[in-house]
């Protein structure tokens, strides 16, 4: 068992080689979390959670368990698919992130962060999201804003976005809150992946490499792959086989987190 609920509001992680809270919160798919005395603090949505590091587990204090036990995707087994990666080139990268999950990001937070991130630097379009919820989302319980749901995101009109510094983006993500508030998440999960893809398309500002971030982070499609210049450079080391399981495999999108990290956050240059 890699962790269990102790209560509403408190999980144990017993198997640190597959959960790395570092790991986790540098490799891309999260942007609303803060370094604390003791570890992490996250937010999703309108949830937050306080991850505790030690030494042989971590616990994780938080406003819901059942939440966050899925948020951390705990009820995945990670050693079988870093198992069925191992014939890949990878094992730099599964050695200094092993312990990524890929999480169940909440829809709406997800599409509007990877708007926002399209094109932009990391500094400054987290703090534009970070601004956006201290201006438009309710304050949790510990003390930080949610991000806004898509009712209170119908409030904010263009040149709001763009005073928070979406810039051209701004008459993006109007737009798609328009089309978010006509979309049905759950009908959308029982769609294959290609026409996931076409109707992820159809929002404004989603080009192809944010809605294959989309169908991995908010839909947990684990065999899609988001393709970014790092990625591009990650595959022209590897053979034709190779690039074929990072790029079309079961764990397509596994693989992309284990590289992204390994390469983008700690500089490395060869896999």
């Amino acid at each position: 068992m890699i962790a269990k609920i102790i209560d509403a509001y408190t999980i144990c992680v017993e198997d640190l080689s597959q959960f790395d809270p570092y790991a986790i919160l540098h490799s891309g798919q999260v942007f609303r979390y803060w370094q604390t005395e003791d570890g992490w603090l996250v937010i999703s949505a309108c949830h937050w959670a306080r991850i505790k590091t030690g030494i042989k587990s971590l616990i994780i204090q938080c406003d819901d368990a059942e939440y966050f036990y899925h948020y951390f995707d705990l009820s995945t087994d990670y050693q079988n698919i870093k198992n069925e990666l191992t014939a890949i080139k990878l094992q730099k990268a599964l050695q200094c992130g092993g312990g990524i999950r890929i999480l169940h990001g909440n829809f709406n937070e997800t599409v509007l962060s990877f708007i926002i991130s399209a094109n932009n630097n990391i500094k400054r379009f987290t703090k534009t999201i970070n601004q956006l919820c201290e201006e438009y989302g309710r304050t949790t319980q510990c003390g930080f804003h949610a991000f806004p749901d898509i009712v209170e995101c119908t409030s904010i009109n263009e040149q709001d976005f763009k005073r928070l510094g979406c810039g051209y983006r701004a008459s993006y993500l109007v737009k798609a809150v328009q089309q978010l508030n006509k979309l049905n998440y759950e009908q959308l999960k029982k769609l294959p992946n290609e026409e996931l893809r076409r109707e992820l398309l159809k929002i404004c500002g989603v080009g192809p490499k944010v809605a294959a971030c989309i169908m991995l982070f908010a839909f947990h499609r684990l065999n899609v792959a988001p393709v970014d210049t790092w990625i591009k450079k990650a595959i022209a080391q590897l053979n034709p086989t190779e690039k074929e399981n990072i790029l079309h495999g079961q764990y397509a999108g596994v693989a992309q987190q284990y590289i992204f990290y390994y390469l983008q956050h700690l500089r490395r240059e060869v896999l």
